[in-house]
């Protein structure tokens, strides 16, 4: 074993018994690599705060909640830990990747931008704040300036680019631009190294239309502020970003939304990681703050094994050996999984197996790392490494690395004992498999499927408002009046939207949103190139592509977001993804089984969703003179009663859906009534409006129907 790992096992040899690491798995790797490294760790640490200050070999970022953002060298922080003063600490691997005028119509959206009754005014957007975390932004594009020629982007941190004198600070990477620099040409930041992925997305979400006067965003009136991931930076790069975007916003005293159309698919697809747990603490129940992500666009993708094994079971699920080096990472809530043994094995690609390196229990990597040499007829067939830890959740993470000597090998991931863990690996082999006779022990083979395979992180979090996509529109015109035929059906879900739920069966995706064949603002870096050899998506103009996914489709949801902050500027982000979740619609292509792993909620409507924060008590009268009248239960499912306070004359009572369509009118002779509402069976849910009337006035109730 090697020194520093000598000091680490004595650092966490109390731990075994208190069942939580000071490391993670990825730290633990990356420490036994830096033993004489003096090279700085970027780390999110839990711990005491007061003494982290005195030392002066930390650089502390800032402080959430009771998470930091630090950086130190690994030597520095095995001396926090060992003296107690860090008790957890999180490395983040640098594995995110980036992931319409009919839009308006099918989120319905247009009501809310154009004005409808009963909201008492059209919005747009003004007076609140779109954060971006994605690959940048054009900021050349007329669509991101204002009718001066100036631009909307108040903010601009590029992570990826070598420090300078602009480095933003405390976060002392990359460098950033104001508003000013801008408009004086000094900004030097690029969206092209990624197509204009987060040029398209901040389109979507607040594009003004100025380009063309088409295609305009959904929150066309909202200033920006940006930052540019570096996708290829281990440490908290997004919750650096979405510190950052929450401090301008606060300087500049605006409501804001946040909206990152990116993500990692590795990871306990649980939200407890540090990462996650910073980024909650900045938005969690503030007033003027949400946060929206995508789900991913892995939906037709089997990459996720749930393998429960009961008592004297064995199962196993092969990773492909495409090259010499493979990983793999399972997990597990800690009482799910301590009667648990698991080990590596190998097949040959005619399935002969050779053998595996033992079965060992959860503990037996448990805070280091051990070594081990799988051997067939005394030749080596490789050394796995195997790292685990637990955190402050209780949720255990085991992980492998695999050096193999030989290409071509099924490497079998091998669970026996009794107890239940997942794991996410692009490499398991989900076809073809062998038949029974060719190979007997496939019986017992956890196949992978295409659940739970949402992206990892805070976007698992119940204080993020997460989007699955659904297709947009079928055709669409390109450039020289051409008709574009995409054979996908406008309304159904694209199969590539991920699923949720999250590995602790929490309901994920939130909502779905139009997504596939969006139109977006093109980095225009890339506008030659694409005139040239792509021009079926370029839009009329020449300004404009056809975009997708899920990382359309989120922009979308948190333009809708900023509507309803500039409506009622203290919202919270419980009450909007509450407004957002409760208020969506369902139609043919949903069905009726909502919430749903894929679709969520239901579809985004933005007129509903608005209306959800009526300042009207839920089950009271608006107008309350005399306390006219009870209606309950709200939520309510078939039935209502409603409760008059006196019955001096005929009471008519009215139900509306929440585009205004009168569904049911009745008129109530007796002091309490009951009102039969199964006829509405499955075709309306969310918010509802009510309505009592008499001489004396009229009486609105806001319902929701489960």
């Amino acid at each position: 074993m090697k020194g520093l790992l000598v000091v680490l096992l004595y650092v966490f040899s109390g731990l075994l018994y208190s069942q939580h690491s000071a490391y993670n798995n990825a730290l633990i790797f990356e420490m036994d690599k830096r033993q004489n490294s003096v090279k700085d760790l970027d780390l999110l640490v839990q711990g005491n705060f007061t003494e982290l200050k005195r030392n002066k070999a930390v650089h502390i970022k800032y402080i959430s909640g009771n998470m930091a953002s630090i950086r130190c060298s690994a030597k520095t922080l095995a001396e926090l830990v060992n003296t107690g003063i860090l008790h957890r600490a999180e490395l983040i691997l640098a594995n995110k990747q980036p992931f319409n005028d009919t839009l308006y119509y099918r989120n319905r959206v247009k009501a809310v931008k154009v004005w409808t009754s009963p909201l008492p005014n059209a919005y747009d957007g003004s007076g609140v704040l779109m954060g971006i975390i994605d690959t940048g932004i054009d900021f050349t594009h007329p669509d991101f300036k204002d009718a001066q020629g100036k631009t909307r982007i108040r903010y601009l941190w590029d992570q990826s680019v070598p420090g300078n004198s602009n480095t933003p600070q405390p976060y002392n990477y990359g460098q950033e631009w104001t508003s000013a620099h801008i408009d004086a040409n000094l900004c030097t930041h690029s969206d092209a190294l990624y197509y204009g992925h987060g040029t398209g997305v901040s389109g979507l979400a607040s594009g003004n239309a100025l380009a063309t006067g088409r295609f305009e965003g959904v929150a066309p009136a909202c200033d920006f502020i940006i930052v540019a991931l570096d996708f290829n930076l281990n440490g908290p790069t997004v919750a650096d970003a979405v510190h950052y975007i929450v401090s301008k916003a606060v300087l500049l005293n605006k409501p804001f939304v946040i909206n990152a159309s990116l993500g990692t698919y590795y990871g306990s697809h649980d939200a407890t990681d540090l990462e996650s747990k910073t980024i909650e603490s900045l938005i969690a129940d503030v007033p003027g703050r949400v946060m929206v992500a995508a789900a991913g666009n892995a939906g037709h993708i089997p990459f996720h094994t749930r393998t429960q094994v009961q008592a004297g079971d064995t199962a196993f699920t092969w990773i492909k050996n495409n090259s010499s080096q493979l990983e793999h990472s399972l997990y597990a809530n800690v009482n799910q999984l301590q009667q648990l043994q698991f080990s590596i094995g190998a097949n040959r690609g005619n399935y002969s197996y050779l053998g595996n390196i033992g079965f060992k229990n959860y503990s037996y990597a448990l805070n280091t790392i051990r070594k081990d040499t799988l051997k067939h007829n005394n030749f080596r067939i490789g050394i796995i490494e195997s790292a685990a830890s637990i955190n402050a959740s209780g949720v255990y993470e085991l992980s492998y690395k695999i050096s193999a000597d030989s290409s071509n090998l099924l490497w079998s991931i091998e669970t026996t004992g009794q107890g239940l863990q997942d794991a996410w690996n692009f490499d398991f082999v989900s076809a073809p498999l062998p038949s029974s006779n060719q190979y007997p022990a496939i019986l017992r083979y956890a196949k992978p499927d295409s659940l739970m395979n949402m992206v990892s992180g805070f976007q698992c979090s119940d204080e993020v408002l997460t989007v699955a996509n659904y297709v947009n529109t079928r055709d669409f015109v390109a450039i020289n009046n051409t008709t574009v035929n995409t054979n996908e059906i406008a309304g159904n879900l694209s199969p590539e939207s991920s699923s949720g739920p999250t590995r602790d069966l929490r309901q994920k995706p939130d909502v779905s949103a139009t997504g596939n064949n969006v139109t977006a603002p093109m980095c225009l870096f890339w506008q030659s190139a694409y005139l040239q050899n792509f021009p079926q998506i370029v839009a009329e103009g020449s300004l404009h592509i056809q975009s997708g996914g899920t990382s359309a489709a989120s922009p979308v949801v948190a333009g809708l977001a900023a509507l309803y902050l500039q409506k009622n500027p203290n919202a919270t982000n419980r009450e909007i993804i509450s407004a957002v979740r409760h208020c969506a619609y369902q139609d043919g292509y949903t069905g009726n089984a909502l919430p749903h792993p894929r679709w969520g909620f239901g579809k985004l409507d933005g007129k509903a969703t608005l209306l959800c924060n009526e300042p009207i008590v839920l089950g009271v009268a608006e107008k309350t003179e005399g306390d006219f009248a009870q209606v309950f239960p709200n939520p309510f499912s078939d039935a209502l009663t409603v409760r008059l306070k006196n019955i001096n004359e005929e009471t008519l009572a009215r139900l509306y859906d929440a585009k205004g369509s009168l569904l049911m009118e009745q008129k109530l002779m007796e002091t309490s009534t009951e009102l039969n509402l199964s006829f509405l069976l499955n075709h309306y849910h969310g918010l509802l409006l009510f309505q009592l009337s008499n001489s004396t006035g009229n009486y609105h109730f806001k319902l929701i129907r489960d």
